[in-house]
C-alpha cells in the first residue's frame, strides 16, 4: 500500500516538475519567428500569411470571403489557432496568453507518456518515462513556444494511448478516430 502511494506521489512529483519548466517566466523572453504568425493568425482568426509564393483564401477570394474562411487553415491545423484565440481572449494578446496552450498541452503530453508506458511495460516504466519527458530539453522548448508541436504532440499521444486501449475495448476506437482527426 505504502509502495503505490508512493508511486503516486512520485506520478504528482513528476507532472509538478514538468508544469514548473513549462510555466515558469512563460511570459519572458522574445518571441521567435513562427510564434510572431501563430499569434498575429489566432487573434483574429485570419488565415493570412503575406507571402507570395503561398496565397491563402482571403487572398485567393478577395472580394467576395466565404463564410468558412474562419473556419480553415490552408496550411495548419485550425485546432491550434482556436485554442490559441481563446487563451488570448481570456489572458490577453501576451506572450503569456499564446504560449500557455502549448505549455499545458506540455504537460498533458508528459502524463500520456506515462500512461502509455504504463500501459505497455508497467509502472515503473511509465514513470521513468514520464520523468524523462518532463525535463528533455526539446520537449520543454517545444512547451514554452506558441508554436503547433506542443499540441501535435498531445494528440499524437492521446491517438496512440487510446489505439492501445481499443486493443482491448472496442468503444475505444471512435475516440481514437476524433483524436487522429483533432
Amino acid at each position: 500500500m505504502a509502495r503505490a502511494i508512493n508511486r503516486k506521489h512520485l506520478l504528482v512529483a513528476i507532472l509538478l516538475v514538468a508544469a514548473f519548466l513549462r510555466l515558469l517566466w512563460l511570459s519572458f523572453g522574445d518571441t521567435t519567428t513562427d510564434e510572431v504568425l501563430y499569434a498575429f493568425r489566432a487573434v483574429g482568426l485570419m488565415d493570412y500569411d503575406e507571402s507570395a509564393d503561398q496565397p491563402t483564401p482571403l487572398e485567393w477570394f478577395d472580394p467576395n470571403i466565404p463564410w468558412w474562411t474562419k473556419l480553415s487553415f490552408h496550411d495548419h491545423p485550425p485546432l491550434v489557432f482556436w485554442v490559441q484565440h481563446w487563451s488570448m481572449q481570456i489572458f490577453g494578446e501576451t506572450n503569456f496568453g499564446f504560449r500557455l496552450p502549448s505549455a499545458l498541452f506540455g504537460v498533458a503530453s508528459v502524463y500520456l507518456v506515462y500512461l502509455i508506458a504504463r500501459q505497455l511495460y508497467g509502472e515503473r516504466a511509465g514513470l521513468f518515462s514520464a520523468l524523462v519527458l518532463a525535463v528533455t530539453t526539446n520537449h520543454v522548448y517545444i512547451s514554452r513556444s506558441g508554436m503547433q508541436e506542443s499540441q501535435t504532440i498531445f494528440f499524437i499521444l492521446l491517438s496512440l494511448y487510446l489505439f492501445l486501449k481499443s486493443l482491448k475495448d472496442e468503444r475505444y476506437i471512435i475516440p481514437t478516430g476524433v483524436s487522429l482527426g483533432l
